[in-house]
């Protein structure tokens, strides 16, 4: 196998050695980079004997509107369903040589994998290239992957969460990135033609970041991708847009919205913009989320909701931090007697954490917790090389490895409350209950509610 990568021509390469060494957390195995062809690889030597590639584009459900939302997962389904024109059944070629093979895709990226026995890594690089080059894409896996999203639509349907969720991101952005929400609308709008012309549009170079995990030597395999990373046509980064001033616009109003279900429970959401990942308030805030409602039973909602009054088995809050935006969600599932108190006391508590802030020992307790669980994010070598695609996705430096829990570690309870006010400026609530609770609502308390038709 060796020989073979070596017999191939070699790459035109720059080569950065990265190695984290020298922080008060831990180290990191040594992370090579390389240069090639204009794309760039991460590279891990593992003591196993087997290869593992990663190829992530810039694309996903942020880059959609309403106009054809769903597209990145019908196109990861697509591949992963078929493959390319020479591996037209790529799964069957993939168990014959003992390998696994998917193709996924998330709100800013699509993600194929690949990994087998080191000894089949030239026969899988070929068929990698092939499905870069020519994908078969065809009418035949277009309807079975229509047929499995429209399936998945449904189903979200018997799922009050997830339906509140992406309700909520719908409301605060409108038609548009975490608002685009895929309908049978917008799946029979997507044909062969712009599966082809939106793959050819994410595969370009500066688009896409290649991560490797395997016992090959290093010099063996950056000769031995000289095919795959020179497949990838030139062509700029993907990038989406964020109507940010239509969204603050929606959170301003603090609407209620309701979806209703004949359902014994209510799921309540509460939803607003988080900045995007290189705001300089995303460490208090990251902090603060996590003393709110990010820190399980330790958290404001938990103790409130849950602990103290019994309103909610499930509650909690999220914070995401993105490339362009970012994204809060406070939630609670609760009887439907306790819907509207338990919807006044999310609001409340939003409320006093930004005007009193956390007390000192929370913000001991959360960023002790926080940075300690760090080190979960690197528990495997394939974690560590998807993180570094994360960095390079997002414009960070490798340096952000020891630079993130550095700058958790110096957050204070005054920037905490500070950023909490400066950017929590609004929401919008999302409840998905039965019709006793909406008239409860609107009639015997007089509130004004929007009704979302699912």
């Amino acid at each position: 196998m060796k020989k073979i990568f070596r017999a191939a021509v070699l790459l035109t390469i720059f080569l950065t050695p990265v190695l984290v060494t020298g922080n008060s957390y831990f180290n990191l195995p040594q992370v090579k980079t390389v240069n090639a062809h204009g794309v760039k690889v991460f590279y891990i030597q593992d003591s196993l004997p087997q290869c593992l590639v990663y190829v992530s584009m810039g694309a996903g459900s942020l880059y959609e509107d309403a106009s054809n939302a769903g597209i990145s997962q019908m196109l990861a389904l697509v591949l992963s369903l078929g493959g390319s024109k020479k591996y037209p059944d790529i799964n069957q070629y993939m168990d014959s040589i003992g390998g696994r093979y998917a193709v996924n895709a998330s709100f800013e990226d699509i993600t194929i994998t690949m990994r087998v026995h080191a000894g089949e890594a030239e026969t899988m690089i070929a068929m990698l290239t092939d499905l870069i080059v020519q994908p078969d894409i065809n009418d035949k896996w277009l309807a079975m992957a229509r047929s499995l999203l429209l399936e998945q639509i449904k189903q979200k349907q018997d799922n009050p969460m997830e339906l509140a969720f992406e309700k909520a991101r719908q409301c605060v952005f409108g038609n548009t990135g975490y608002g685009s929400v895929m309908t049978p609308e917008s799946l029979a709008a997507i044909n062969t033609t712009s599966l082809i012309d939106y793959w050819k549009r994410i595969i370009a170079k500066k688009n896409v970041c290649i991560g490797i995990v395997t016992q090959l030597r290093y010099d063996d395999v950056k000769s031995g991708i000289n095919g795959l990373t020179g497949a990838f046509p030139d062509g700029d980064s993907y990038d989406y847009s964020v109507d940010i001033q239509t969204a603050e616009k929606n959170i301003s109003s603090k609407t209620i919205y309701f979806i209703e279900k004949d359902i014994p429970q209510s799921t309540i959401v509460m939803a607003t913009i988080a900045p995007k990942i290189k705001d300089p308030n995303r460490y208090a805030l990251e902090v603060g989320n996590y003393i709110f409602g990010g820190g399980s039973f330790n958290s404001r909602l938990m103790n409130e909701i849950r602990v103290k009054r019994g309103y909610s088995y499930a509650t909690g809050s999220i914070m995401r931090f993105r490339k362009n935006t970012g994204l809060f969600l406070a939630y609670a599932q609760t009887q439907a007697a306790t819907t509207w108190p338990t919807v006044e006391l999310m609001e409340t508590l939003f409320h006093e954490f930004g005007s009193s802030g956390p007390v000192d020992e929370e913000v001991r307790w959360a960023k002790d917790a926080m940075i300690k669980s760090y080190i979960f994010t690197f528990d495997s070598l394939r974690s560590i090389t998807g993180y570094y695609l994360w960095l390079d996705y997002n414009g960070l430096p490798e340096t952000y490895i020891n630079e993130y829990p550095d700058a958790l570690s110096k957050v204070s309870r005054e920037q905490v409350s500070r950023a909490w006010v400066n950017t929590m400026k609004g929401y919008v609530i999302v409840i998905v209950g039965n019709k006793q609770v909406k008239e409860h609502i609107e009639n015997e308390l007089g509130k004004k509610v929007v009704i979302i038709n699912q």
